[in-house]
């Protein structure tokens, strides 16, 4: 609907929206796991470890010394899946009998160990193509292992839970033109064995095993310091460059987290491997971090969309929170991922910037939103289906976050540090849960925080408020009033916050706090004239949904004048429900040139609502030549709205030329949009294009889904092939399935080998795939993957698609 002239429906208060505000998804399935119970206390292990390449085998020998607790021990039992037992052996070398079922090695004791009393016996093994924990990546040479949640069993035998902490040493075997990395210090230099070096690390430090590491490959190390103690960065040799770009700061994250936490970096080193074709972002291993090497390396010409410090830093947060402190069982993992996220948003707070750090915490409610409305779910939660990894992807990474930053704005920064700093000193080494958090924020702030804890950690959902507002010209006063709406059950109740506000008057800025107390929040605040803005939660420090009625005219002095990016932000985002009214569609025109890349960026995607309004398409065109390329990514996007000759044009034109590629992939998409067939000539060309992580092939493979050609079709099931980059590949089965009307059969039938494709994503793109294609032919491919299948997440995926299959 075009926007009409200015009426006096801009100067009106809005009713509150029809309908809930927020409805709660259900509780995340599985059964409850408690902490696993131990009968020994593994205290040092020895691994010697060889990776074998022409059978992707794992041949090792560990050595383990342990005490038994408080009762008399006559067998061992060892966690080890898809293993051969070669021998177990006692110190003397005489052999230990032993059973082996394909997960669980129980080793016989020659006598009963008794409470207390150690005993040492050495393991020979080795893992032929191990389903998990070991990844051998032949394009680059490279094995590198991933061990959380409890996959250090697929290629060490161990106790592989985190309640328990040990000391480690590896002797990694690699080619002598290659490195072997691990935890903890290298003890001397590699000795040479044959034609072959053999690599000597030592953590002397305890750590839980899920933190063991060996990776090995022709790497270049970049070395670097803090204070006296080195860091280093491991990479490519034509990678040198990029990685500095990704990891560089690194001395100065290392300073930042010293200085909050008033605990210094707590190891002897501390090292970052840049790995192949990772299956998560980074992975913390103590002193020797996994990264993901398409998350750190990067062009110079993407650095706006591929900025790497977050990642750094989170991991880097770990070696605190995960690594010094750890988790005592999974269901209190925030205690390890909320609060590296919460490091990675200190980093981009001070390191970077404050707008910066703003917008990673507001990002950070909206992905704590978005969780419960799929799942809702307490931060301590001990259920799951197939492997404790499903934890990890629900919210324990954003809200545990946002209870820290909460817990942060009610104390100040002085006081909550204190707290974090006795919470670290008085577990440190050691494994915690969440009380023992509280307990420390206790003994520093003399506060009882059992009732903040019931609620944000121990409970669920969040505060969704509706506010309303009313000026007494006579009395200069603004009133504030305040109802918690949210469904409440065992598990929500009222949350009680004090909330921030600001009023913007022609006077200046009024702050104040509403206390809400049994779900009803009332304020009367003395203003010395009439409001121009009011904002709740005044710097977005709460994890709410609120519905605060204002005139549209209010919403755009907030947008014009407010010092806060979020509140800008927020007025964005409640003037494009209005973009049909003049002045709403003026303000967000005008904020598309804001100073702030990130309103700017907002803006221009909001505009694209009334995109066939010259003032927007206006606004969205000069926007495609933003010097920031996110801002450019979103108005190629949005010139799809605008559906003009000279937004084709335009589209074509960023499509070929645009130094960034995101840019480029959202032209493109743009392009096969308006033009539909005729928009082939520019992604053939993009298809043919070689580019950084394949994001041209990519990108135009995406773009194909939404051309209506026969040509697609064939043109897509060529990027299926295992020659192909994973990204690019689960691209085309996305993009198979949504060209498939009409021939759903044949497609289904394309995508079922995949089921058994060595890349555990293309697999699950795979199992996706099918359960959308609705064809019950493939019920029987996917059972037979789902008994082999090792991988949780592509269980997990399997699962949902028979049960569209099967209902």
């Amino acid at each position: 609907m075009p926007a009409g002239p200015d009426t006096m429906r801009s100067y009106a208060v809005p009713a509150f929206r029809v309908g809930p505000l927020m409805s709660w998804g259900p509780l995340p399935p599985g059964t409850s796991h408690p902490e696993r119970a131990r009968t020994f206390d593994l205290q040092h292990q020895v691994v010697h470890v060889r990776f074998d390449w022409p059978r992707h085998a794992v041949v090792g020998s560990t050595t383990i010394r342990l005490a038994a607790l408080d009762k008399p021990l006559t067998t061992i039992a060892l966690d080890a899946v898809g293993m051969t037992m070669v021998r177990v052996s006692a110190p003397s070398g005489g052999k230990l009998r032993h059973d082996y079922d394909g997960n669980t090695l129980i080793v016989s004791l020659p006598g009963t160990l008794r409470a207390g009393a150690r005993t040492t016996f050495t393991v020979d093994y080795e893992s032929v193509r191990p389903k998990k924990g070991a990844y051998f990546i032949d394009r680059r040479h490279v094995v590198w292992t991933q061990s959380e949640t409890e996959d250090t069993r697929y290629w060490v035998p161990t106790y592989d839970y985190p309640n328990d902490k040990t000391t480690w040493e590896f002797f990694i075997r690699t080619a002598k033109n290659e490195k072997a990395l691990s935890n903890g210090r290298l003890v001397g230099a590699p000795r040479a064995i044959g034609d072959e070096l053999e690599w000597h690390w030592s953590l002397e430090q305890p750590n839980s095993t899920y933190l063991m590491t060996a990776a090995t490959g022709n790497y270049v190390v970049l070395q670097d310091k803090w204070r006296a103690k080195p860091v280093g960065y491991w990479t490519y040799a034509d990678s040198v460059e990029a990685t500095w770009r990704g990891m560089g700061k690194t001395p100065r994250m290392i300073d930042l987290f010293s200085a909050r936490t008033g605990v210094d970096y707590p190891f002897a080193k501390y090292d970052q491997l840049n790995a192949p074709d990772y299956i998560f972002g980074g992975m913390e291993n103590v002193t020797a971090t996994t990264q993901a090497d398409d998350g750190i390396l990067h062009p110079a010409s993407e650095e706006a969309h591929f900025n790497a410090e977050g990642l750094v830093a989170h991991e880097l947060g770990h070696q605190w929170y995960g690594d010094y402190l750890t988790t005592r069982d999974w269901s209190h993992a925030w205690l390890n991922e909320g609060f590296a996220t919460f490091m990675e948003q200190i980093w981009a707070e001070q390191g970077r910037s404050a707008v910066q750090g703003a917008v990673e915490r507001r990002e950070s409610h909206l992905a704590t939103i978005a969780a419960d409305r799929a799942a809702r779910r307490p931060l301590v939660y001990d259920r799951w289906l197939t492997n404790p990894i499903e934890l990890f992807y629900s919210n324990i990474y954003p809200k545990g976050a946002d209870v820290l930053q909460m817990l942060r704005h009610q104390l100040g920064d002085s006081l909550f540090w204190r707290a974090m700093n006795r919470y670290t000193t008085a577990h440190a080494k050691g494994t915690v849960v969440s009380d023992d958090l509280r307990r420390a924020f206790e003994d520093v702030t003399g506060r009882d925080f059992k009732s903040f804890f019931a609620k944000w950690v121990y409970g669920a959902g969040l505060p969704v408020f509706q506010v309303t507002y009313g000026y007494d010209a006579t009395a200069h006063a603004l009133t504030l009033e305040a109802h918690e709406v949210q469904a409440r059950d065992s598990l929500t109740g009222f949350f009680d916050p004090d909330v921030d506000v600001e009023i913007l008057t022609d006077a200046g800025p009024v702050r104040a706090t509403v206390s809400v107390r049994n779900g009803v929040g009332r304020a009367s605040i003395p203003v010395s004239s009439e409001p121009r803005s009011i904002r709740w939660d005044n710097g977005d420090w709460l994890i709410d949904v609120t519905d605060f009625p204002r005139p549209t005219t209010m919403l755009a002095y907030q947008l014009a004048h407010d010092d806060d990016v979020t509140g800008r932000l927020e007025a964005i985002e409640l003037l494009a429900d209005r973009s049909d009214e003049l002045v709403a569609l003026r303000a967000l025109a005008a904020s598309a040139r804001d100073t702030l890349v990130n309103v700017r960026e907002s803006a221009v995607a909001a505009l694209a609502r009334q995109g066939s309004i010259p003032m927007a398409a206006e606004a969205i065109l000069a926007a495609t030549r933003d010097p920031d390329a996110r801002v450019r990514e979103k108005a190629a996007s949005s010139l799809a709205s605008v559906r003009t000759p000279d937004a084709s044009s335009r589209a074509r034109e960023l499509a070929t030329s645009d130094p960034s590629l995101l840019v480029q992939g959202a032209a493109l998409a743009t392009v096969a949009r308006l033009e539909g067939p005729r928009a082939l000539d520019v992604i053939r060309t993009a298809l043919a294009r070689d580019s950084w992580r394949d994001l041209s092939r990519r990108n135009a493979v995406r773009a194909l889904a939404m051309i209506d050609s026969p040509e697609a079709g064939p043109m897509l099931t060529r990027f299926l092939a295992s020659s192909v980059s994973r990204n690019t590949r689960v691209a085309a089965i996305e993009s198979l399935v949504k060209q498939s009307k009409g021939h759903e059969g044949d497609v289904a039938s394309t995508i079922v080998p995949l089921l058994d494709a060595d890349d555990l994503f293309v697999r699950g793109a795979a199992a996706t795939a099918l359960g959308g294609l609705g064809q019950a032919s493939t019920v029987s491919a996917l059972q037979a993957r789902r008994k082999i299948e090792a991988e949780s997440r592509v269980v997990n995926l399997i699962d949902a698609a028979l049960a569209i299959l099967t209902r």
